[in-house]
């Protein structure tokens, strides 16, 4: 039987070993439809790593809290709210938080606090990828890739 599926495999091209591990890099991001992003989140979870650098804005810090990423050293993250408000702090709240449900601990805490009453791209609050890491230790600062010889 198994030696059937071999050969299948190979009839069908398939290979025999596994592939090299998936990385997708998210790079100068400015961010987007909340709509959007949240069914790319569902993409990117099925990675096997995803590396955020460059910086990170607005509907791109959702990805910050998936299990398979790293942000780069150098990485920064820009927050606001929905916008336009409604002036209905009920209804504000609910949109502010189809962006805060993804976020952790202090970082969500802030979000909800401070952060959500900016508005839009030209207002974010901008943390640094140590400082993301200090209010959600659960984030981490990826590898320095590694050098080739020669």
């Amino acid at each position: 039987m198994i030696k059937q599926l071999l050969v299948l495999a190979l009839l069908l091209g398939a290979p025999l070993v596994p592939a090299r591990a998936e990385v997708v890099v998210v790079s100068n991001d400015p961010g987007g439809n909340v709509l959007q992003y949240q069914a790319r989140r569902r993409e990117l979870a099925k990675a096997e790593q995803v590396r955020i650098q460059g910086y990170c804005n607005s509907a791109c810090t959702i990805f910050t809290t998936l299990p398979n990423v790293c942000v780069g050293p150098k990485a920064t993250f820009g927050f606001h709210g929905a916008s336009p408000k409604t002036g209905v702090p009920q209804v504000d709240y609910f949109l502010d938080m189809q962006i805060g449900q993804f976020y952790r601990g202090e970082v969500r805490r802030r979000f909800i606090d401070k952060w959500r009453f900016h508005l839009g791209s030209k207002d974010l609050h901008y943390i640094s990828a140590e400082r993301l890491v200090q209010l959600d230790p659960k984030i981490r600062i990826c590898p320095s890739p590694k050098r080739k010889n020669g």
